[in-house]
């Protein structure tokens, strides 16, 4: 019933965007800016302004080597492993201009975690969430410096975990219906802002905060949300001609497509360099390192994750 909803949502929302598409908007500038600078796009940050565009980012992450414990029977630990761990994910999300104040957006998401070697998958388990959002973003205040975005969105995601050792763990502990394979689905209501400020065309600062609230990745619970960060970065394309951008930031979030379980918060600090020649698309590299909590891992390990972003403008 929930995906119906969902499916229904989409078509509503987009016959609504179809129909109101305003006369002005072949005249957006196709890579937007304030003061003459053109900001990089950030994987965990999603862009303030108000324009149709196309984005995809694919990134891959390992953690270092991990001491994961097994299960203790008696005088005997069983399933314990050293290894590493593997996250993947995509993201794919396209938003669409309506007028000067307003977008629609969707975004597609898949986010994966599994061990390197069959030891690490035994321990570890397939983690692996599937899913999206849908919403609105509208303009709350736009200058030459500075512009500032609300948005909603409704977003549902299912959590698909398979876990051998969560498995014996089960029948040791006599829990009614063990299985290997689990299915959750979670559909969360979120809000935030979103904002931009350019210094000069050389120097600019992003930020985002938002808080979202519905169902866990437990079974019947109920959970908020929150993600914020800030990026800064730097355009040497108008003082130097040099199309490079390079930008640094820092995040805090507890999404579960970060998460990858129910519970905790990861602060990713990230890095990018981008080819800012073009006034049509954006291609950049983003390195990001964060800790992540792992309930097979008795510390919180530390993730490092590059990410390929690909980004188009369109009229």
């Amino acid at each position: 019933m929930k995906k119906i909803i969902y499916i229904s949502a989409i078509l509503l929302i987009c016959s609504i965007t179809g129909n109101t598409q305003s006369d002005d908007s072949g005249n957006a500038l196709l890579v937007p800016s304030l003061n003459g600078h053109t900001f990089l796009t950030s994987s965990n940050l999603r862009s303030s302004f108000i324009s149709t565009n196309l984005q995809a980012d694919i990134g891959f992450g390992l953690t270092s080597k991990l001491a994961i414990p097994g299960i203790i029977i008696g005088d005997f630990e069983i399933l314990g492993f050293e290894g590493s761990i593997l996250f993947v994910d995509l993201n794919v999300s396209y938003q669409q201009r309506v007028t000067s104040w307003l977008a629609f957006y969707a975004t597609f998401k898949m986010a994966s975690r599994l061990g390197t070697d069959m030891s690490t998958i035994l321990a570890d388990g397939v983690n692996t969430l599937t899913g999206g959002d849908i919403g609105w973003l509208v303009r709350i205040h736009h200058s030459e410096k500075f512009n500032l975005s609300g948005s909603i969105n409704i977003n549902n995601i299912s959590g698909g975990f398979i876990n051998v050792t969560d498995y014996f763990k089960e029948i040791i502990n006599d829990v009614p219906y063990p299985s290997v394979i689990k299915k959750i689905p979670a559909l969360s209501l979120g809000m935030g802002l979103r904002g931009a400020y350019a210094f000069n065309p050389t120097y600019g600062l992003q930020f985002q905060a938002g808080v979202a609230y519905g169902e866990s990745l437990e079974r019947g619970n109920t959970t908020a949300y929150f993600s914020g960060g800030i990026m800064g970065d730097i355009n040497f394309r108008p003082k130097h001609k040099v199309p490079v951008g390079l930008a640094l930031g820092y995040t805090h979030s507890t999404a579960p497509e970060i998460i990858m379980n129910n519970g905790g918060a990861a602060n990713l600090f990230t890095g990018k360099i981008g080819y800012t020649g073009s006034d049509e698309f954006e291609l950049g590299l983003q390195f990001t390192y964060y800790n992540v909590e792992i309930q097979s891992v008795e510390s919180k390990p530390y993730v490092t994750k590059l990410h390929l972003s690909l980004k188009f403008y369109f009229n």
